[in-house]
């Protein structure tokens, strides 16, 4: 897991380079583990926290529904970092 945050917002991610599509354990375990990060913003207040995740051979179904109807879910191909690097 790796994370970093703005003024109000903490983003962290999990990245899988393996055959397998990645699957929602990995937003799971992703979501259990941000509790333990003690990240608060800088002027007190409500940390708002998302989620992204890079993978290498895709997405499960459940992770690809779970990112439609959530809007603090992002998911990112080795595709989609190869184009953002292009620019």
């Amino acid at each position: 897991m790796k994370a970093f945050g703005d003024e109000d917002t903490l983003v962290v991610g999990e990245c899988e380079y393996q055959e397998s599509p990645l699957d929602y354990s990995a937003l799971a375990s992703l979501e259990t583990h941000v509790e333990e990060l003690r990240w608060q913003p800088s002027g007190g207040g409500t940390r708002t926290v998302e989620y992204a995740l890079f993978s290498r051979s895709g997405f499960t179904d459940s992770v690809r529904e779970a990112a439609a109807d959530r809007s603090d879910v992002r998911l990112y191909t080795i595709e989609d970092v190869v184009d953002a690097l292009g620019e």
